[in-house]
């Protein structure tokens, strides 16, 4: 939900260029051409928006422009499909997606043709989350409670977080969001307002009251400080005032696929199974605050994880909270504080998946939507998600990792020791021969494992099936399987049962050693189609080393910062100030 953000005044030094030169009965020879150069080198473009480009010369300066011909995709002013451009440089974005979000614009001197330069473009949504909005509003939008703040007599800091999604009960609307969002963290009152926009994005004032807090799953352990989430969810609701929430459920830029920035529409009233979705590899959507729409796969699913609160807005670590069975999304660009609350839904359904609390550099963290449905259940009458039918949601479209299900990339060697390659080295001189006798191996080598990057593996190149199963480890040295053609093996429900057993039978041993803060069930990247306990490692703080695999069961080693609630995350502008802020009274 929460992190902070320093305005800090700059000065700008505007720097002239003055030429010179001297008399002389003979005129010099003219200059060559200059060469040429394109600012900026890289830009970021909503969908229908525009950017400057300019060509100089380096040599001298951005302020000696060059006079040129410009492209998009080596098309002379570009088309509607990848956007276009004018002869002074701007750039115009299309109006829906092109089929790689990452255009090149491309300027040509007008005097010397041989000469020219290139940029990218990167076209994405607009994001209007953290905008005020007139009317009933539509969710994913800033918001949180108006008391979230804390005044020390001579500044105010002030939280809020995402109004995440519209949720009905009895035939009585209330809005979904976090507990830390709207309870501040089990520190609200029954009735308090929820504001929209919130107070991050008012100056710390209060916005227009949108709903009132109605209840919320308790999140501070019993014993204080440390131990498990009591309700297992980070969740609150919140009864819509009427006319001051759109009752179609309608998310900020949820709209169908190739629609526009501006496009808002309800998630499916389908719910998904978190399960099904890392195994089919589905992508995942989300809209919030602070990062607007994004979209990525699940990293685990069936996870035990602990989490860090504050005490206050603003305030220091107050607890640590445990929670099971819950859902982790891949990278650290998919969310940033601010996000908290948001709905994660499929990406090519819009069927609601989970709701996001936490997170850290690597990873989001999330509770399973029926967890949080049922935790609001009163007697005979459930809460259910405020939507409409299944539909694709616009996600940009991105370009696929090659190593990430074993397309060849082995990583870099260099990385490692000498003495870590070694240990790869002697295992593949060992067991070679007889991997190769599997007519499916095309070749054995020697790189990175991409489920611990600090490891060697033994690299087996496939050319597809193998005839018997290649094992996940030679005497403690990873293998990794690599396809030459075709798809790998799918990951399938009952391997990830088999790994949730394996994970439940040992979950407790392994939260135990220091340093490892998460233990979940994923997709191993050494083994296609094959499962993997994901065990998520505090950078820096493991103790005792993690064996390739675990009853049968391949490891994968995510390390990273901890997982919180609050100030984690990178926005991607700037110029917006994430979900704290620091306002001095007047």
């Amino acid at each position: 939900m929460r992190n902070f953000c320093k305005f800090i005044l700059g000065s700008c030094l505007i720097l002239g260029v003055v030429s010179c030169g001297g008399g002389g009965s003979t005129p010099p020879p003219p200059p060559p051409p200059p060469s040429i150069s394109v600012s900026p080198s890289s830009a970021t473009v909503t969908l229908s928006g525009t950017q400057q480009f300019n060509a100089f010369n380096p040599s001298v300066g951005t302020s000696a422009l060059i006079p040129s011909n410009w492209s998009v995709n080596s098309i002379a002013g570009g088309n509607s499909a990848v956007g276009t451009i004018d002869n002074m440089g701007k750039y115009t974005a299309p109006a829906s997606f092109p089929s790689s979000n990452t255009v090149t614009i491309t300027a040509t001197s007008q005097a010397d043709s041989s000469k020219s330069a290139n940029a990218s473009a990167i076209v994405v949504f607009s994001s209007d989350n953290a905008q005020t909005q007139a009317g009933a509003i539509k969710l994913g939008t800033t918001g949180g409670n108006s008391t979230d703040l804390v005044n020390n007599g001579t500044t105010i800091t002030c939280c809020s977080g995402t109004l995440g999604s519209l949720v009905v009960r009895n035939g009585t609307f209330f809005i979904l969001s976090n507990n830390h969002v709207l309870d501040k963290s089990d520190r609200g009152t029954a009735g308090d307002p929820i504001g929209q926009p919130g107070l991050v994005d008012n100056n710390c004032a209060p916005g227009v009251v949108v709903a009132n807090l109605t209840q919320s799953a308790a999140l501070k352990p019993a014993s204080g400080t440390t131990g498990p989430a009591p309700s297992n969810v980070d969740a609150a609701i919140a009864q819509i005032v009427t006319g001051k929430v759109d009752t179609t459920g309608s998310i900020l830029d949820l709209g169908a696929q190739g629609a526009s920035s501006i496009a808002a529409a309800p998630p499916s009233s389908t719910l998904a199974v978190p399960a099904t979705v890392l195994a089919t590899a589905e992508r995942v959507a989300k809209s919030g605050r602070s990062s607007g729409l994004t979209c990525s796969t699940l990293q685990s699913v069936s996870t035990t994880v602990s989490v860090d609160y504050e005490s206050a807005c603003g305030g220091a670590k107050a607890f640590t909270s445990t929670f099971s069975n819950q859902v982790i999304v891949n990278g650290g660009t998919f969310s940033a504080s601010g996000d908290s609350g948001s709905l994660i839904v499929t990406a090519d359904t819009a069927r609601p998946v989970a709701l996001l609390y936490a997170g850290n550099s690597t990873s989001t963290s999330a509770n399973p939507i029926t967890d949080v449905l049922n935790a609001f259940q009163s007697g005979a009458n459930a809460a259910t998600i405020v939507g409409g039918g299944d539909h694709a949601v616009s996600c940009a479209p991105t370009s696929s990792n090659p190593g990430a299900n074993g397309g060849g990339n082995t990583g870099n060697s260099a990385t490692l020791s000498t003495q870590e390659l070694e240990r790869a080295a002697s295992m593949k001189e060992k067991y070679a021969a007889e991997l190769m006798q599997d007519p499916a191996v095309s070749r054995v080598g020697v790189g990175i494992s991409e489920d611990n990057p600090k490891e060697s593996a033994v690299t087996i190149f496939l050319n597809g099936a193998a005839e018997r199963p290649v094992p996940a480890q030679l005497e403690g040295v990873r293998t990794k399987l690599i396809y030459n053609a075709g798809q790998p093996p799918a990951l399938s429900l009952d391997g990830i049962n088999r790994a949730t057993t394996i994970k439940d039978a040992r979950v407790r041993d392994l939260m135990g050693q220091e340093g490892i803060m998460g233990v979940g069930v994923g997709r191993s990247e050494d083994g296609p189609g094959e499962p993997a306990l994901v065990i998520y490692v505090e950078q820096g703080k493991l103790r005792s080393s993690i064996p390739p695999e675990i009853d049968g069961i391949r490891t994968r080693i995510i390390e990273g910062d901890r997982f919180r609630a609050f100030g984690w995350g990178k926005e991607p502008k700037p110029t917006e100030c994430s979900a704290r802020r620091s306002h001095s009274k007047k």
